[in-house]
This record gives structure tokens, C-alpha cells and sequence, in this order.
């Protein structure tokens, strides 16, 4: 729908949201990303109560970052730049209110990772597991793409092979990121509801039996 292509691995999610880029639809993709961060909220007190039991109080770290970087989410889907001649402000304010939806975010979701951990011995072993996959993986890729970064700035002869070396691959571009930190947080929250110890529990007599 963008006048021009979009290639999610190269691209960021701000492109789809600007009426200055996307300016026929950007209030689609605005509204689904607000509507998602409304529903993630319901799910944040079902996470709460399932880790309570194992550490209250991480639980309640976990809670309340999850729900601080869902209010930055929503307001990151309307403060947008909305024409070319947008203040450097606007840009400034947009891009921080995306980079805290993330960290808080990460944070609820390695307080949770924490918990599971914690609680391995009486959880199922394929939540830990599927958690610290699309909760480590990512934040590990996105770390070290950040610290070649860094090495670049700090010591300006390893630019060059750094970026020839990255330059033509998609670990380069914050755009993939973005989109494979959304799909994370997609799969922590389906893993929470499907891979619960209740459902477990059920399944166990039909394994025990065969």
C-alpha cells in the first residue's frame, strides 16, 4: 500500500505508520498497532498471576515494564511525523517512545524468562525454553550488531571491513530487527497461553498411557 516498496528486512515500522510516508494508509497500520498493544494488556495480568507464584516480586517487574512499554507502544503508533517539513522534535520523540517500547518490553520479557528459570523444576520445560529462544536470540543479535557499531565509532580502521563485510546483510538494518523483536513478542505471549502447566497436566495421562 506504500507508494513505494517495502521490504520489511530493510525498512522499519515507522514507514508503515507516517503519513508523510505512507500517506493514503498509514492510519491502518497505526490503529493495528495500537489495537495490539490494547489487547497485549489482558495477557500481562494472566502473566502476572501465572509467575506470582514462583517470584512475586520479579512477576511485578515483569508486570509493570510489559505495561509501560505497551502505553509507549501505543503512543509511538500516533506520534509520527506527518509531512516533510515535521520538526526534528517530533522525530526525536517518536523514535524514543519505539526504542522504550522495546527495552521495557525485553525487560518483562527476561524478568519472565528469570521466573521460568527459577521455576524450572515445576513448569514445563518447552515454555523455558521457547521464551529463552525468541527472548535471548534477538536481544543476543541485535547486542552485537550494536557493539560493531560502537567498534566502528571507537576505532574508525575497522569500519571499513566491518561494513563491507555486513553492509549487503540484513543483521545491518534496524528494520529487521524491529520485525523480528515483534515476531518474538508474538510467540512469548502464544507460548504463555498455550504451553501452561494446566494444559500440560492434561496431556500428561494420554503420554503416560501410550
Amino acid at each position: 500500500m506504500l507508494p513505494e516498496s517495502y521490504d520489511w528486512r530493510y525498512r522499519v515500522i515507522s514507514s508503515l505508520l507516517s503519513p508523510r510516508d505512507n500517506p493514503a494508509h498509514y492510519w491502518l497500520a497505526a490503529a493495528g498497532l495500537g489495537l495490539s498493544g490494547v489487547l497485549m494488556l489482558p495477557l500481562v495480568e494472566y502473566l502476572r498471576r501465572y509467575l506470582k507464584t514462583i517470584a512475586p516480586r520479579t512477576a511485578k517487574v515483569s508486570a509493570g515494564a510489559f505495561i509501560l512499554g505497551i502505553i509507549a507502544l501505543i503512543c509511538a503508533s500516533f506520534v509520527v511525523p506527518r509531512d516533510a517539513d515535521a520538526t526534528f522534535k517530533i522525530e526525536q520523540l517518536h523514535e524514543f517512545l519505539g526504542r522504550s517500547a522495546a527495552g521495557l518490553l525485553a525487560i518483562g520479557m527476561l524478568c519472565a524468562c528469570w521466573c521460568t528459570w527459577k521455576g524450572r523444576a515445576q513448569l514445563p520445560f518447552a515454555l523455558s525454553w521457547v521464551w529463552s529462544v525468541v527472548t535471548v536470540l534477538p536481544l543476543t543479535g541485535l547486542f552485537v550488531s550494536k557493539a560493531l557499531l560502537v567498534l566502528t565509532r571507537i576505532e574508525p580502521s575497522w569500519a571499513a571491513p566491518i561494513r563491507a563485510a555486513l553492509r549487503d546483510s540484513v543483521f545491518w538494518y534496524l528494520g529487521f530487527w524491529e520485525w523480528t523483536g515483534a515476531a518474538g513478542v508474538f510467540v512469548f505471549l502464544c507460548a504463555a497461553v498455550f504451553l501452561t502447566p494446566a494444559q500440560a497436566q492434561e496431556t500428561a495421562p494420554s503420554r503416560t498411557e501410550a
